[in-house]
This record gives C-alpha cells, structure tokens and sequence, in this order.
C-alpha cells in the first residue's frame, strides 16, 4: 500500500558570485540577509522553530498489465470529475451551516434551505445527472472528507427525513450509499492519494 511521508524541505545557498576574464578577477559580494525566527529553549539551548510547508511523496505504481494501468488512470479521472463539487458542498456546506446559527425563527430556517434547494439543484444538476455511478459514489466518499457530515444528513437537513430516505433508496438501486463515511488511512486510501496529487498540482 502507498504510504504518505511527511518532512521538509529548505535549500539556502548563500555563496559569493566570482567570476575570472583572463587577467581580470570581478568578485561580487550578496548583501548579508538577517533574518529572525521565533524561536524556544529546548533542554537549555535556543532552537529555531520553521514552519514548513508539508510534502507528500507516494511510491511510483507499477502495473501487471495494460488493463490495471487504464482501470487506475480512468479511477484517476473519475476522483478528479467528482472533487471539485465535494470542494463546492463543503463550501456550501459551512455557508449554509453558518446562516442557519443566525436565525432564530424556524419557518424562516426553512424558507431559507427550500431557497437553497432550489438554487443548488438549478446549478448543479446536469453535471451530477450525467455523472457515472462509480463517480457517485466517490463523491458520497469525498462530500464526507470535506463537510464532516455524509450526504444522507445533508439531504435530511436541507429537504427532510422523508426525502433522505427516498434518495438514500434511489441511491441502494446504483450501488451507493449516502451515509458513506471516508476512511484516507484504509478503504479510501487510493482516492486519498489521487486527492493529494490533485492538490499538490501532479495531476
């Protein structure tokens, strides 16, 4: 299984620049650079601290054959097809989250998610239509990596447990399920990986 690595890296060259014409010698000097770092006492000596960027580094894959590598490329696709909209849901999600804590009154909370309803499905719907099952079901995967909620409750919030449940039916049809959770370290370990290539700018 692919494993992620975590560690940092710092390149600093400061070196003086000499450059030699014949008989003629031109040194030229940078300008010293002083810094300050935050810094701690650790076990009596001053200690740097350096917040650095993380780097994800994942094992180069190596395929049987021609059939496993086209059926992982085209997992590839199908996890780049399905983030940008689990990024969307969880944007959407806390704006949705953080509207609802400034009302106090409960018919206005309502006329306030019918409101939202009818927005999200006018903007999204034809691209979710037209989505594959696999696709559906990786984005179940990924609206829970990215809201801290599955799709079943964010139905149940928005339109009701009567139409959670219908849909969670429709999806059982398909072979999904909106109450998927995401699991990066085991199950969803492979589209962890394609997520952090995605994010990273790999692919």
């Amino acid at each position: 299984m692919v494993k992620y690595l975590l560690f940092p890296l710092m390149l600093l060259f400061i070196n003086p620049l000499t450059v030699i014409s014949q008989h003629v010698t031109v040194t030229q000097l940078r300008d010293p650079v002083v810094t300050q770092l935050p810094a701690t006492i650790l076990d009596g000596d001053t200690v740097s601290i350096i917040n650095v960027s993380p780097v994800f580094v994942c094992a180069s894959r190596v395929f049987p054959n021609v059939e496993a590598a086209f059926k992982y490329y085209k997992f590839q696709i199908d996890v780049k097809t399905a983030y940008p909209y689990a990024v969307m849901a969880g944007v959407t999600f806390r704006q949705f989250e953080a509207t609802l804590q400034t009302m106090t009154c409960e018919s206005d909370k309502r006329k306030y998610l019918r409101k939202m309803d009818k927005e999200l499905k006018e903007q999204y719907r034809a691209a979710l239509v037209n989505m594959s099952p696999e696709q559906g079901k990786i984005l179940f995967k990924l609206i829970n990596r990215e809201t801290g909620t599955t799709s079943f409750a964010m139905v149940k919030e928005l339109r009701g447990s009567f139409s959670a449940f219908m849909w969670q039916s429709v999806a059982r049809l398909y072979g999904n399920n909106l109450k998927d959770t995401y699991d990066p370290e085991n199950e969803d370990k492979d589209i962890e990986e394609v997520v952090q290539l995605i994010q990273t700018g790999v692919i």
